[in-house]
């Protein structure tokens, strides 16, 4: 296969990721990770309701409108349901990052020539936190 840009190689890559389930459950590089996060579109309420409701469906539970042409208030309910959970989350979720030692690590030091690379790596363990976007 040959790739011309950075999104068909994105695409790949994602189409790799979804399609091979037992690498979810493998450790993948900083790079793959990286490209794995430009793809996702973020959360998304009516997304996840969506899908509840298709499940619904699976289950044989009645979804649409009602038969006096009405929307559904339980598919209303789920919508509702969903956006406060994923606000929760937005809001409150702490998230914790732990870089273990020996991560190589490359910086930017002032000399007496002015800027200069520096390498070297992790000495302990360092912690970070992030936010859900």
């Amino acid at each position: 296969m040959e790739y011309f840009n950075t999104d068909e190689i994105i695409g790949a890559l994602n189409t790799f990721i979804s399609e091979n389930k037992s690498l979810k459950q493998k450790n993948v590089s900083s790079f793959i990770a990286l490209l794995a996060k430009r793809s996702k579109e973020g959360l998304s309420a009516r997304e996840v309701a969506k899908n509840i409701i298709v499940r619904q469906v699976e289950a044989g539970a009645p979804v649409g409108a009602l038969d006096n042409g009405e929307d559904s208030i339980s598919e209303k309910m789920e919508f509702i349901r969903v956006q406060e959970i994923i606000k929760h989350f937005i809001q409150n979720a702490k998230i914790q990052v732990v870089i273990p030692a020996g991560i190589a690590i490359t910086g930017t030091a002032i000399g007496p020539t002015g800027a200069m690379p520096v390498k070297g790596v992790t000495s302990e363990i360092a912690t970070g936190v992030g936010i859900i976007l």
